[in-house]
């Protein structure tokens, strides 16, 4: 019982540390979590970008057209950045075509002194046409040569047109002052005494020229976030400059589309932050940045030429009632990475977060998202330790499958709630888990089966010695009974053999009987339990179950009488006495296991059984057989075996008898009936003479 107590024991412990050792892991990673959130910061964005293309692009709402600067463009009008005249002429043109928000993706924040040639000539065309005089004709040029009075001039027209100016991070140059410059504001609100200081700072501005802001229906910031790895995923819907913010350019596009009034930020206890636009409230991150939902690769937005826009050659019903952001397009002008593409232009990202903010399609963390990822690393970590302590190649699957359900699910929610949750943490969770686990299983397999080995290389044949260390589980040790099948052999005659020959000959001759011995019952899967003096004793049925122990014993009984009768010549050729043996088999239960002192021990088997093969194997003697079994092995070989009855006797040590019958041979080698024949007629005489018939018992 303190065996099996102390197996069971060992087993419980050996799957506790697999899963004592992940939940170390997870305890230990959930804590790095915790202490160094932006440790592989870099690899979550990764992971981010990837939902995204798992995702897919989705189809954003029709409110948005990008008028874009491309090669077109480019090619009819010339380089970038335009002459403001030009810029002018293509405000007066949307707004002819019933734009209802026009949004300028650029800083004016110096004069230009750009000469616009072609409309000098388009104006001295124009003073032709119209006879003008000198006079006039000056007047002409000198209104084209001012294109901040004619861009102005545009703007005030269109009533309608949103302007940028950017802001510069870092800490401000020395006798810089943050309230001289002038800017557009937004309302920021702290909330339940939180300070509006933890919005997104910034050190100076770049605004548009006074002439410019002042004839625009609005100014707002064109800067996005970058993040650690250069991609930009984050817009910062209002930027702080000292204790003023000022709005982004979609923010403010947005708020002159939907004709609400000032946008609101209120920053609230913890991390919550929401901007107000209308009746609209969209969360924010924590210092007042939105977290972009892309749509998709660049050409998700619906894109007209700026060119033909320019020359009348654009459909007006692309156009009407809808918001125009006017930025370049062409390839090397303002691109930036994002999840779909490495580089798209950035007035895609500035339509993306019009479209997000008018249709709520905005990205979030939930709330606690830290102690939820935390939480989920904790789980996963217990989880993957005991799906190891079950099988460990199925416990590493079953893991592998518990990352890609967690996967799955964060993915479902970001898809379809716009909800972002870690996935690095967690999946690395599950894969050192798993390969700590699984080689901490494997560790421990691997020294079950040398100690398994250790233990039976003496007693078992190599193959059934690696057949039980590769399933240690297979074996019980420390006591267990069993139904299994005793063989006993001996040399008859010993002890005059042993007289007879020097003692150095004896050693040569039991140890090569012993030898063609242990290698019979190897051959039939026995183990060899010990050898005493020239006797030795062997068993099936354990360690490994065999249901058909009992004919492995008798067969390998028939197999040692002919390989002793076979080598009888060599017997002689080496001045050795004849050898026979004599056998005995019994089936029963006993008692096997690893049994002797703390210092020394050894595996066996126990029982009434084991003294019942002992006393078989000595009744040879009287009555002339080499080979006795019990009823039990009789009715366990069934009709394999040909055997005949020999007794009922009552052995020493037993006070019931018991029937013996002797193994003549397999019925297979028995062809000719002639062994059969021989078993059914002395079983014919035994009987009459239990019967008392004399007469049938003699015949």
């Amino acid at each position: 019982m303190q065996a099996r107590i102390r197996t069971v024991w060992r087993r419980w412990a050996a799957r506790t540390s697999v899963v004592t050792l992940c939940c170390g892991i997870g305890v230990a990673l959930a804590a790095l979590r915790l202490a160094v959130p932006t440790m592989i910061e870099r690899l979550e964005l990764n992971a981010l970008d990837m939902r995204f293309l798992v995702r897919g692009p989705r189809t954003p709402g029709d409110e948005v057209v990008i008028v874009g600067i491309d090669e077109a463009s480019l090619a009819a009008v010339g380089r970038w950045p335009w002459p403001r005249t030009r810029l002018a002429l293509l405000v007066d043109r949307l707004a002819a075509a019933g734009v209802a928000v026009v949004g300028i993706d650029a800083v004016f924040d110096q004069p230009d002194l750009s000469v616009d040639l072609a409309a000098i000539r388009a104006a001295v065309d124009e003073a032709g046409e119209h006879s003008d005089t000198a006079a006039q004709l000056a007047e002409r040029v000198r209104a084209q040569l001012d294109s901040d009075a004619r861009f102005s001039a545009a703007l005030t027209a269109a009533k309608r047109v949103v302007i940028g100016e950017f802001f510069e991070f870092g800490e401000p140059r020395p006798g810089e002052s943050l309230t001289a410059t002038r800017f557009p504001e937004i309302t920021v609100r702290g909330r339940e005494g939180v300070d509006v200081a933890r919005l997104l700072g910034a050190a100076r501005v770049h605004t548009s020229l006074p002439t410019l802001a002042r004839a625009a229906a609005g100014v707002g910031h064109v800067n996005f976030l970058p993040d650690a790895d250069g991609g930009f995923r984050r817009v910062p819907v209002a930027l702080r400059l000292g204790e003023r913010a000022a709005p982004a350019l979609s923010v403010v596009v947005l708020q002159r589309f939907l004709g609400v009034s000032t946008p609101i930020v209120t920053l609230g206890p913890g991390d919550v932050a929401t901007l107000t636009l209308g009746e609209r409230e969209i969360a924010l991150e924590p210092r007042g940045d939105l977290r972009i939902d892309f749509a998709g690769p660049p050409g998700t937005f619906a894109t007209v030429s700026a060119a033909a826009v320019l020359d009348g050659s654009a459909d007006p019903a692309r156009l009407r009632g809808r918001i125009a952001l006017v930025a370049p397009t062409a390839v090397g002008f303002d691109s930036r990475p994002t999840p779909f593409s490495g580089s798209a232009p950035g007035v895609e990202i500035h339509a993306t977060v019009i479209d997000d903010l008018l249709h709520g399609h905005v990205l979030r963390r939930p709330p606690r998202a830290v102690a939820l990822e935390v939480v989920a690393i904790l789980c996963l970590a217990a989880a993957v330790g005991g799906l190891l302590t079950v099988h460990v190649a199925a416990g590493a699957a079953g893991a592998l499958l518990l990352g890609g359900v967690y996967l799955g699910c964060t993915q479902y929610l970001f898809a379809t709630r716009g909800l972002v949750l870690d996935a690095v943490y967690p999946l690395v969770t599950v894969m050192i888990c798993t390969l700590a686990g699984t080689l901490r299983q494997y560790l421990a397999e691997a020294r079950d089966r040398r100690l398994v080995r250790q233990a039976f290389q003496q007693y078992l044949d190599p193959g059934v010695v690696e057949l039980v260390a590769r399933d240690p589980e297979r074996l019980k040790l420390g006591g267990e009974r069993r139904l299994v099948t005793i063989l006993f052999t001996d040399i008859q005659g010993f002890t005059p053999i042993a007289e007879a020959l020097e003692p150095e000959e004896l050693a040569d001759l039991v140890t090569h009987h012993l030898d063609t011995e242990t290698e019979i019952v190897f051959r039939h899967a026995g183990l060899v339990d010990k050898y005493i003096g020239d006797s030795m004793m062997a068993f099936w049925g354990a360690p490994l179950d065999d249901p058909d122990h009992a004919a492995r014993a008798c067969g390998a009984a028939l197999d040692m009488l002919l390989a002793h009768d076979a080598d009888r010549e060599e017997q002689h050729a080496r001045g050795w006495p004849p050898v026979n043996v004599r056998i005995g088999i019994a089936t029963g239960d006993a008692v096997v296991g690893n049994f002797g002192s703390a210092r020394r021990f050894t595996y066996t088997a126990l029982g009434d059984t084991v003294n019942l093969a002992a006393r078989l194997e000595g009744l040879n003697k009287s009555y002339g057989t080499r080979v006795l079994i019990v009823d039990d092995t009789f009715r366990a070989v069934g009709d394999r075996f040909v055997c005949r009855p020999v007794d009922r006797v009552r052995v020493r040590g037993k006070t019931r008898p018991v029937e013996v019958y002797e193994v003549l041979g397999r019925a297979d080698d028995d062809g000719e009936g002639l062994l059969s024949a021989r078993a059914t007629a002395f079983g014919a005489a035994l009987g009459a003479y239990r019967a008392r018939d004399w007469a049938a018992a003699g015949a």
